[in-house]
């Protein structure tokens, strides 16, 4: 276990995009972060809000403002006394074109002013694409602004490798420290201890907003053989209605709708398969592929790889095509154990420690800076 924050630690200001439960998963990160903190180590938290007012209610103190309005928003929150910032940071969620220079610039001011530490965890870093997509002509202003914040950050973490190589090699960073590495949290909770394959009902879970949905139906109508192999007899549509169909290879396709996040959790461990449309190298982001993981459900992908991306490899803790009979023949509670003890190695206790350890050590080193200085003087 980490060593949690010296008895003076700061309060934590989460510097996110919008606040809104449930319809936001970087909403729920920042909340459960800041909940096992709270739980786990008796840190304070509290939100700066800087491109909505849309109001909602969560048991912590919270102001909406302009990003640009940042420092004052964090002045307001610790009204003189330490904290630390800890952004959450997706670019589409701060600009309309996915490139945060506003709050880089935000950033750069309450840099420049002194008062508070910056902590940094990157959800995205910038999109690509070929040049008949937008995200093309987006990418070059994402990069800088991304940097931007970066250098800036005295702690900079993110979820996979290749975001993790890419923040290495910005230029001019003021912190030292290597890019933290933590693959995302489950926004469906976590399942403490694991539920056997035979004790589970043979259902494939389909989970997401209905553009991620669609697309993995789409796989699945060419992956006949995968369904069959995997033995299941219903598959679990879960999530915003829409026209899903009725049955996948002749397996009939039951519509859940919504459910509440603590009843998902409950019902993903029961479920031995859930589908996942993430690319190989990117399921580290996924808040989906981490709700499987979470519970011990097995993530199935269209797409069979080879090698390790975060740790993961094809038949291990996730199924494909290519691996589904070897993971049979082997017993599927070999791949459920090994995703839930993939998934334990960073999940919210483990984020919360890192912040906890890493933060405090940051303000105490302030605070022996600030004390020496007094005593010079």
């Amino acid at each position: 276990m980490f060593a949690s924050m010296p008895l003076s630690s700061p309060l934590i200001i989460h510097v996110v995009a919008r606040l809104k439960p449930a319809e936001c998963g970087v909403s729920d990160f920042a909340l459960a972060i800041a909940a096992q903190l709270q739980r786990e180590f008796g840190v304070r938290s509290a939100f700066a809000v800087v491109n909505s007012k849309e109001a909602c209610e969560v048991p912590y103190p919270r102001v909406y403002r302009l990003q640009r309005e940042l420092l004052e928003a964090c002045q307001e929150l610790s009204q003189g006394e330490p904290a630390t910032l800890l952004l959450h940071v997706s670019g589409y969620g701060f600009s309309r074109d996915g490139a945060p220079t506003e709050l880089a610039t935000a950033i750069a001011r309450v840099r420049e002013h002194g008062e508070f530490k910056i902590a940094v965890y990157f959800h995205e870093l910038f999109a690509t694409g070929m040049p008949w997509r937008s995200a093309f002509w987006h990418s070059r202003r994402q990069q800088r602004a991304v940097s931007r914040i970066a250098q800036d950050a005295d702690v900079v973490v993110t979820n996979v490798e290749r975001h993790a190589a890419w923040l290495e090699e910005v230029p001019d960073k003021r912190t030292k420290l290597p890019v933290w590495k933590l693959p995302v949290i489950s926004n469906v909770g976590e399942s403490q201890s694991l539920t056997g394959m035979e004790s589970r009902m043979p259902t494939l879970a389909v989970f997401g907003l209905p553009a991620s949905r669609r697309k993995s139906y789409g796989h699945l109508g060419s992956l006949a053989r995968l369904v069959r192999a995997l033995g299941v007899r219903e598959v679990f549509d879960i999530g915003p209605p829409f026209d899903a169909p009725a049955h996948v290879h002749g397996v009939p396709v039951k519509q859940l709708g919504v459910v509440p996040a603590g009843e998902l959790g409950n019902l993903l461990s029961r479920i031995r398969f859930g589908f996942a449309t993430t690319p190989a190298p990117y399921l580290a982001k996924s808040g989906v592929f981490a709700g499987y993981c979470a519970h011990g459900t097995i993530p199935v992908i269209a797409d069979p790889f080879v090698g390790t991306f975060d740790g993961l490899s094809d038949g291990l803790q996730l199924i494909s095509p290519k691996t589904v009979e070897a993971a049979g023949a082997g017993g599927f509670d070999r791949c459920s154990t090994a995703a839930w003890t993939w998934y334990r190695q960073h999940s919210v206790d483990a984020h919360a420690e890192t912040y906890a350890r890493v933060l405090g050590q940051l303000w105490a080193s302030a605070e022996a800076s600030a004390v020496s200085s007094v005593a010079g003087a």
